[in-house]
């Protein structure tokens, strides 16, 4: 089809289902799915990850992308060959991502309307990378910890988990005995119809309220339903992405953000061989309180994530020059103790 016929084809989805909100994909003769290019790096840091650390063929590996959303990431997995299947809970949303996987020709890419909760090693097999990317922060506890572990059955080397965070870390859940400690949210009002619900392409399907997990505790929880290790992801850098900025930064580095890629892997628990004393000392959990500001670089004793909120909401308005001075008695007395 030339650039106008894909325009026609395109806006009949249009008319029918709204407009693209989230995936500006191209169709083919300079034509996206938005009506103005729109440069999204998130592409090159799933694929590259996936590249790196699957370590095999794109065209020999196996992807489960969860809320899809409009398909973007399925979408370019599968144009390397990559055997995809995505899931998505919103018709709407499906339909658009059918109209570029016909247009494109993708064989290889599996779409199913369905709620993620519902994940099951049984029914949807194994997969070598799942893609868990802007999911966890719309579900509710304890939907979200038993979604974890569904991840991770389903998953035999790596999970890319792109997020929001909570920075505050005010409530907790105990879950199997463990507390996860994070932020609850609304998604829907109480009173909201199944339709008005439904028109809300970018929230929950049906709870009204999520879980934002703390970094420490979405850290633990990965290690306890099975990665043996857990990264973020710093490069390929996500350069262009106005909806989420950083949360707060000062005059040299960033304080905090709110979102971050993790990289979960599902390897083999080594035994150490040069230290049996440590051998026989268990892994522990990472603590909700940390004795260092990971992002700063200043030791901050024993200070809990709201106070470091509030820390970092006043030292834009401190000056530089005291700053440093402050910075230099904290770590002068850090290294004489």
């Amino acid at each position: 089809m030339d650039a106008e016929q894909i325009k026609k084809k395109k806006q009949e989805i249009v008319d029918r289902f709204g407009p693209w909100t989230a995936h500006c994909i191209h169709l083919a003769n300079g034509v996206y799915t938005f009506d103005h290019a729109e440069v999204d790096p998130r592409l090159r840091r799933m694929l590259q990850i996936c590249s790196d650390i699957v370590l095999k063929p794109l065209n020999n590996t196996r992807v489960l992308d969860l809320a899809c959303l409009e398909g973007h990431f399925g979408i370019e997995f599968a144009m390397h060959g990559c055997d995809v299947l995505a899931l998505e809970g919103r018709e709407s949303n499906l339909a658009k991502a059918r109209f570029v996987k016909e247009l494109l020709g993708l064989n290889n890419l599996v779409l199913a309307c369905e709620d993620v909760r519902n994940l099951d090693e049984s029914r949807h097999g194994y997969f070598d990378v799942v893609l868990c990317l802007g999911i966890l922060y719309h579900l509710d506890t304890p939907d979200v910890m038993k979604f974890i572990e569904k991840i991770s059955q389903v998953c035999t080397r790596v999970a890319i988990i792109d997020t929001h965070l909570s920075l505050c870390g005010e409530e907790s859940y105990t879950w199997r005995g463990t507390a996860y400690w994070g932020t609850y949210g609304v998604e829907h009002d109480a009173s909201a119809t199944a339709e008005q619900k439904a028109s809300k392409v970018w929230y929950s399907l049906d709870n009204t309220k999520s879980f934002k997990f703390t970094r420490p505790s979405l850290c633990n929880l990965l290690r306890h339903v099975g990665f043996t290790s857990v990264y973020e992801c710093l490069n390929p850098y996500e350069y262009a992405n106005p909806r989420w900025p950083l949360a707060a930064e000062d005059d040299r580095h960033v304080i905090m953000k709110d979102r971050i890629t993790l990289v979960a892997v599902k390897g083999t628990n080594e035994t150490l061989l040069s230290s049996p004393v440590t051998q026989a000392s268990p892994e522990i959990d990472r603590p909700e309180k940390s004795e260092y500001w990971e992002d700063s670089g200043m030791p901050i004793v024993s200070q809990t994530p709201i106070k470091k909120s509030l820390w970092s909401s006043t030292v834009k308005f401190v000056p530089k020059a005291l700053k440093r001075a402050v910075k230099k008695v904290i770590v002068g007395r850090a290294g004489r103790s």
